[in-house]
């Protein structure tokens, strides 16, 4: 069974068991956005689920692709997008991308995934986004063993998400609540370094 399959995603959508996705759009999506650090471009966005960030980008002009295991999260985004970018039903741990992507949105996969299957996911962001790339991240902080979410603390992120493959910022704004689960988010902003020799 892939990591992606761990849990049945499209059960959990149909019975609204997906309390960590926001009915609206995330406060460091819009404040990446407005600021233009997030400007248009060819993005990824793994695991969005029903989020509505996606619809967002394609409307501001990015070149979308949405990635998805559940099926009807797959068909609201593909409704959402339109014929400005795609979605695609995909076990993420199966699937790759013809090439790479400019940007990466993450905002709820890395944290429902497993802590044991983070860094296959890890290896798998770096080969989805060109050097030079920006990884544009929402950490769950919620400080319990179990998920999802699961916890991803920033010192364990920062081990694995490590240089001279990524580089973190020398600082890392405030972390954001998150709307309905009473956990923080934080925000990051990761940039792709050059491949490992």
């Amino acid at each position: 069974m892939s990591a992606t399959q761990v849990f049945d995603w499209e059960q959990r959508y149909r019975d609204g068991t997906t309390p960590w996705q926001n009915p609206t759009l995330h406060p460091a999506f819009l404040a990446w956005r407005d600021a233009g650090t997030l400007a248009p471009c060819r993005i990824l966005l793994p695991g969005a689920g029903r989020s509505a960030e996606p619809a967002a980008l394609a409307a501001a002009g990015f070149d979308v692709t949405v990635v998805d295991v559940a099926p009807s999260a797959v068909a609201m985004q593909r409704a959402a997008i339109g014929s400005r970018g795609q979605a695609i039903e995909a076990d993420l741990f199966a699937w790759q991308p013809d090439a790479p992507f400019d940007s990466i949105y993450d905002q709820t996969c890395l944290c429902a995934l497993p802590p044991t299957t983070m860094p296959d996911y890890a290896a798998r962001l770096a080969s989805w986004l060109r050097p030079g790339g920006s990884l544009f991240a929402l950490l769950m902080q919620t400080g319990r063993e179990g998920g999802p979410p699961f916890d991803c603390p920033v010192p364990v992120m920062q081990a694995l998400f490590a240089p001279p493959l990524w580089h973190w910022p020398a600082t890392l704004p405030p972390a954001v609540a998150h709307g309905t689960l009473g956990y923080d988010e934080q925000p990051a902003i990761l940039l792709r370094g050059r491949p490992l020799a």
